[in-house]
């Protein structure tokens, strides 16, 4: 945990130096709507239990201009856990929590809860950087797509996928699985239904993205023969059939902009880190 040190020369941390996924340690609890017990529509509660500072989830953009009406911005709690769970959540599988990195290792953004803070408040507030470079940013950033982004598939095709899903999750981190290092190959698996998602009769086509080449630690015969086996085994509900082939193997650089927009991503996340 760091202490509560300016990271800028400037105590006051100007408004203009905050970026998204900075934080503030030691500034309150996180304020939210509860059932009334009298006749408002709702009461006001303060949480301070296990919150130890707010981080900004607000573009950066949008915190440093005050034009159009831009008076707050949106904040999360960070908080402490488990030591046994960092792995876990640093691999991308418990999307409601993300990694501020220079919050400490066991400190993480609660993206469940979301409070608004007046840009008033937050230029009080000392300001210690989220990141150390630009990389981490990005990945704050797409952990915030995830979660509040992430296409919401049909529940009947969520439930039809499940057993391809836990059987990535399981063999991903096994070093030495040759189906791990299949999984370990590929950066996004992609689903695309023809002509649509809210179609009576949808054909499902599966977009396996791989990692760039130097990261790829299976053959694509090896890829192939995994997607062959696991693919054939989902059995699909009313309404959804495969696309013949079944899926498309190929790098970011080999697909189109339609093959992307028309796609939506699985919750795979993992897959990148």
């Amino acid at each position: 945990m760091p202490d509560n040190t300016p990271s800028t020369p400037d105590e006051d941390a100007p408004l203009e130096a905050w970026r998204q996924g900075d934080f503030a340690l030691d500034v309150g609890g996180f304020l939210f709507a509860t059932p009334p017990a009298g006749d408002y529509p709702f009461d006001a509660k303060e949480l301070t239990e296990g919150i130890v500072g707010l981080v900004v989830i607000s573009q950066t953009c949008d915190i440093i201009r005050r034009t159009g009406g831009r008076h707050y911005v949106a904040v999360c709690p960070l908080i402490t856990v488990d030591e046994a769970d960092v792995a876990e959540i640093r691999k991308g599988r418990r999307p409601y929590l993300t990694d501020v990195e220079n919050a400490g290792e066991t400190v993480f953004a609660d993206l469940r809860r979301i409070m608004s803070v007046h840009k008033d408040v937050l230029r009080e507030w000392i300001r210690h950087d989220g990141f150390s470079g630009e990389e981490g940013r990005v990945r704050f950033a797409a952990a915030l797509e995830r979660k509040f982004g992430q296409f919401a598939f049909p529940n009947d095709f969520d439930k039809a996928i499940e057993t391809f899903r836990k059987r990535v999750w399981q063999k991903h981190d096994k070093a030495v699985s040759p189906i791990g290092k299949v999984y370990r190959s590929l950066h996004q698996i992609r689903f695309h239904a023809n002509p649509d998602w809210q179609a009576a009769e949808r054909v499902i086509t599966v977009i396996a993205v791989l990692q760039p080449k130097p990261e790829q630690e299976a053959a694509r015969e090896e890829i192939h023969k995994e997607l062959d086996t696991v693919l054939g085994q989902i059995t699909w509900p009313d309404g959804y059939k495969w696309a013949s082939p079944k899926y498309t193997l190929a790098a970011a650089e080999d697909l189109s902009g339609v093959d992307i927009i028309a796609s939506r991503r699985g919750d795979f996340d993992y897959l990148c880190y």
